[in-house]
């Protein structure tokens, strides 16, 4: 039984209670207030009293000796009669309740007869295990009012609510910065934007102890499987069939990949991004059509075959009219342009490989210079008029003279004797230099910090050919002059490329296996003068070309690009190339611009006004790049690669400084095999035709025009 008092709330007398529950309150003892009735406000704390007071209070009040303070709700209150007497059983250790029958009377709820089926076993249905949906629904419902402020509980709350924004409507007063919001607003606002782990992919039939057979591995697979690396395998096991779940082995690696997965979800932030709504070909510029920029070599019309094995090389001479060539088979060959006859064929076999033939820049003076080992040979192809022969045989009359006194000065009979002596005087000379070099230093060092050049003495010797064909070192019947080679000399290491000056005069050779300076020489043929433009070496050089118009030299290392001036004998600027290692260059007409092949499949293009950085890293090849080209007329360039493609790109350069160049893939150009892992070895344009001259170590020399 239960009393009447018992069953009243204190809810019902309307005061105000305290909402935070059964928290310790010490919790609250920095704060100026107790808790939060059920509208939100503040239950503030309230003035102790003294003993004066409590004296005072107990005279005045008859109540005073059942009054209690309510921490809790802050608040006296008087105990009734119902509730002393609880406090007095309580304190004589007896039951709470006089109501309360500690020995009832038993009633006999359940039969003690033995049942089949039992009374009651209804099981209990599902919801009763799930939250109510609804309840749910109303809560946030709730929760989301109260954030926004327009929950109201009771009139006094909506009144207090009302003058609060009516007051500051009148100061005024309001938040500058939005983001400075309150604790609760700027923690739910982070909850809003938390992304959960992601979870880890369900493994697949691979996985299975009993996977179907087409994901078993053959014996061939298995190697395969082996042979690769462990970042490229699809699995991180071998897929394997049992019988039962009882014979799979324990995992070994699975401690292994827990733990990276807790540093994977540990290490690696997870943040909510907003992704911007941009169309992706938008943000991709839009370049002109390749039908829209031709003419470009874009057919196969002609193919130059005679060389046996890989051509090194190949020119076009200026007036477009004739191509020579040189290859590993040591012959260096003469072709008609327009028919693809070859008019000419010398043998430079004794000297070695031919790795270099670069035409005489000016038309006037229809001169080859072409490099077989470490010996540099001019050839004069006879292909201009009577007045071109008449000019090359002044261009070469210095040098022809200094190769009769050392043939003079030699005293040899024979030709090979003549080489032999001619040898040692090159010996000699080459040790003059190397101890007038050294004292050349000595002055430097006690005179100041200019720099010296150094002079070197090169031996020519008149060449003797062996002839590959009846058209051989010969006099030509009409004009009375010599076409073949004519004068040679070697040099101590073997020479890998030879580059003319513009005016035609002076010629650039590098020797890449030399030691020091010696790396790089530079000649003038008209007064047959030699000289060595460094005194120690600039790296390991890759390539070396003057530059088009400026007294500028362009020295190509391993992963650097420099510009030296060879009047004030400076270093001007050095270009970063950001590739591994550099295999050709080649210069803009303009001058201001030029492109570099790598072999690391990169061909890279600088602008010299830009900086010291690439403007473009073009990346289309699939093998090593061996050459690159420009076209003196026309916007074009291309680049050779071991995968045996040429890529030809449309390179507008504009004379308004604003403007970047203007780089576009024009046609990818195929016709040569891989010979041992090598394919096109070299490239040039026609001077004059939209033409490209590619040859590749399958031996062949293609032509490729604008169809």
């Amino acid at each position: 039984m239960l009393h009447v008092d018992d069953l009243s709330s204190d809810d019902e007398d309307g005061t105000r209670r305290n909402t935070v529950g059964r928290v310790p309150l010490h919790w609250y003892d920095a704060f100026d207030h107790v808790g939060y009735d059920i509208s939100g406000e503040k239950m503030m704390k309230r003035k102790g009293k003294d003993s004066i007071d409590m004296a005072l209070q107990e005279k005045d009040n008859p109540n005073a000796s059942r009054l209690v303070y309510d921490m809790y709700n802050d608040r006296e209150v008087v105990l009734s009669e119902r509730q002393l007497e609880i406090i007095r059983r309580i304190q004589a250790g007896a039951f709470a309740h006089a109501e309360f029958n500690d020995t009832p009377d038993y009633i006999d709820y359940v039969s003690g007869e033995k049942e089949i089926m039992p009374l009651s076993m209804v099981p209990e249905r599902k919801a009763a295990f799930q939250p109510s949906k609804w309840e749910m629904k109303k809560v946030l419902q709730i929760a989301k009012a109260i954030e926004e402020g327009r929950y109201v509980f009771g009139g006094k709350t909506a009144q207090k609510l009302k003058e609060r924004e009516e007051k500051a409507q009148q100061s005024g007063i309001y938040l500058i910065w939005k983001d400075e919001d309150d604790e609760g607003e700027l923690e739910s606002r982070r909850q809003r934007y938390h992304l959960p782990a992601p979870k880890m992919p369900l493994p697949g039939h691979a996985e299975s102890y009993n996977p179907p057979d087409e994901y078993l591995l053959t014996p061939e697979e298995e190697a395969k499987y082996d042979a690769m690396d462990p970042s490229e395998r699809p699995y991180n096991f071998k897929p394997k069939k049992h019988t039962c779940l009882r014979h799979v082995a324990a995992y070994s690696n699975l401690v292994k990949e827990r733990f990276e997965r807790c540093l994977d979800l540990y290490l690696c932030p997870r943040k909510l991004k907003q992704r911007l709504n941009i169309d992706p070909e938008a943000l991709v510029p839009k370049l002109p059509q390749p039908r829209e920029l031709k003419p470009f070599p874009n057919s196969l019309v002609l193919q130059f075959a005679g060389h046996e094995g890989a051509v090194t090389c190949l020119d076009v001479s200026p007036d477009g009219q004739y191509m020579v060539s040189g290859g590993e088979d040591g012959t260096l060959r003469l072709w008609e342009v327009d028919t693809g006859l070859c008019r000419e064929s010398w043998s430079l076999k004794e000297f070695g490989k031919i790795t270099s033939a670069v035409w005489n820049p000016d038309a006037m003076t229809p001169v080859v210079a072409v490099t077989a080992g470490n010996t540099l040979v001019l050839v004069t192809p006879g292909t201009g008029d009577l007045e071109a022969s008449e000019t090359a045989e002044t261009f070469l009359s210095a040098i022809l003279e200094t190769a009769e006194a050392v043939t003079a000065g030699a005293g040899a009979k024979d030709e090979r004797g003549a080489k032999t002596g001619a040898d040692k005087a090159e010996q000699s000379d080459d040790s003059d230099a190397d101890a007038s070099d050294a004292d050349d230093d000595h002055d430097g060092r006690q005179g100041g910090a200019k720099q010296q050049r150094r002079d070197m003495k090169v031996s020519w010797h008149r060449s003797a050919a062996t002839p590959a064909s009846s058209s051989s070192v010969r006099a030509n019947a009409k004009d009375k002059y010599v076409r073949g080679p004519r004068v040679h000399f070697s040099l101590d290491a073997s020479i890998a490329q030879v580059s003319w000056h513009h005016k035609g005069d002076y010629l650039v050779v590098l020797s890449p296996l030399a030691q020091g300076g010696r790396a790089i020489s530079v000649h003038q043929v008209s007064k047959a003068k030699s000289q060595f433009p460094f005194a120690k070496s600039p790296g390991r050089v890759q390539a070396v070309r003057f530059h088009p118009f400026l007294p500028c030299l362009l020295v190509v290392t391993q992963q650097q690009v420099k510009l030296y001036h060879l009047v004030e004998q400076k270093l001007v600027k050095t270009l970063l190339s950001g590739c591994k290692w550099l295999s050709s260059v080649d210069i803009h007409p303009s001058g201001d611009h030029l492109i570099v092949g790598s072999y690391d499949r990169r061909v890279v293009w600088f602008d010299l006004d830009l900086g010291a950085t690439p403007y473009k890293t073009l990346k289309f090849h699939e093998k090593a790049v061996r050459g690159v080209s420009f076209h003196k007329r026309y916007p074009l360039f291309a680049s050779a690669s071991d995968d045996g493609s040429v890529h030809v790109f449309h390179g507008m350069v504009y004379n308004d400084l604003t403007k970047n160049p203007l780089l576009v893939p024009l046609k990818v150009l195929r016709g040569h095999g891989t010979e041992g892992e090598l394919g096109v070895l070299t490239l040039a344009f026609h001077p004059k035709q939209p033409w490209l001259f590619t040859a590749g170590a399958d031996g062949l020399i293609n032509l490729y025009q604008d169809i």
